[in-house]
């Protein structure tokens, strides 16, 4: 794999200048049109003398003209020039679909949350240096509910990036570590760890201690607490049968935005972190699984 800035190097070289034009553009163009929909909205406003042409109909103006298609090239290009261009560089063995993503059975096998809505997209997939199997995808869920007169609305629960690994032999355990909030899992499952700095930040369940021991080793631990640290992200996993699962809760990823340069430095960053968490924390665990013999 190669470092960040190589990546970056060549990508700023192949495709900044014409990137950033058509951001500018993108920009320009919702900037103008939101000023006409303001005006408009003021004299509406004025002439009607009601505020619903200020507050509410200009704000949805604006936002349909966003949202029906006026950005979506800029979008379609910086996915293609920086995000797929951004994956095969890191790795020639990976693959970037940005109209594929993980099936919700797939996800749901992680045992994270329950949900009601699932959306995915922008796959990521491929093998290890190793032959392992990667796929990783954007993921969001949400939960439906309704109120006495039965209007219905979602809550998002989770959005971020979700990563499936297959290992190569069954795990004889299930291990799932979280967030260090209120125990969703049987306390009796709970395993203690020898980091109580890790454990300020994660819980950690096993069906079997032993085992669960002898893959979080302390330089494990550590990996997970220098990633949190270094990007305010607490990524969450589950191990279970010949599956290795991971999400970090990053929100809304691969998406350009016109208001940030076509190349932020810290938005690639963050994305090769991310990735490359994954995979070295992979490997690390494939180690420790054959090291214990298991």
């Amino acid at each position: 794999m190669k470092n960040f800035n190589d990546i970056y190097e060549k990508i700023y070289q192949d495709s900044f200048v014409q990137l950033e034009h058509e951001r500018k553009k993108t920009k320009n163009q919702i900037f103008s049109f939101s000023f006409v929909a303001i005006m408009i909205g003021l004299i509406l406003g004025i002439i009607t003398n009601n505020i619903f042409f200020i507050f509410i109909f200009v704000p949805a103006i604006i936002v349909f003209f966003i949202l029906s298609g006026k950005d979506v090239t800029y979008k379609k290009m910086y996915k293609e020039k920086i995000i797929r261009v951004f994956v095969k560089e890191y790795s020639p063995t990976l693959e970037f679909l940005p109209n594929s993503g993980i099936s919700k059975p797939t996800y749901y096998s992680g045992e994270f949350e329950k949900f009601d809505r699932y959306f995915t997209e922008d796959l990521i997939t491929g093998t290890l240096e190793n032959g392992y199997k990667i796929n990783m995808a954007e993921v969001k869920t949400q939960k439906e509910s309704r109120d006495e007169e039965g209007h219905v609305t979602y809550t998002t629960i989770f959005h971020g990036l979700f990563s499936e690994i297959e290992l190569e032999n069954y795990m004889p355990a299930e291990i799932k570590i979280r967030k260090n909030t209120i125990s969703l899992f049987d306390s009796k499952d709970k395993v203690e760890m020898d980091s109580s700095e890790f454990e300020k930040i994660f819980n950690v369940y096993g069906t079997n201690k032993i085992t669960t021991m002898q893959l979080l080793t302390a330089d494990v631990m550590e990996m997970f607490i220098n990633f949190k640290e270094k990007n305010k992200i607490v990524p969450e996993l589950t191990i279970k049968n010949n599956k290795l699962y991971i999400r970090y809760a990053t929100g809304s990823i691969f998406e350009a935005t016109f208001l940030k340069n076509a190349l932020d430095f810290d938005t690639l960053l963050k994305y090769y972190n991310v990735i490359n968490f994954t995979l070295d924390l992979t490997e690390k665990l494939i180690r420790n699984i054959k090291e214990a013999d298991l």
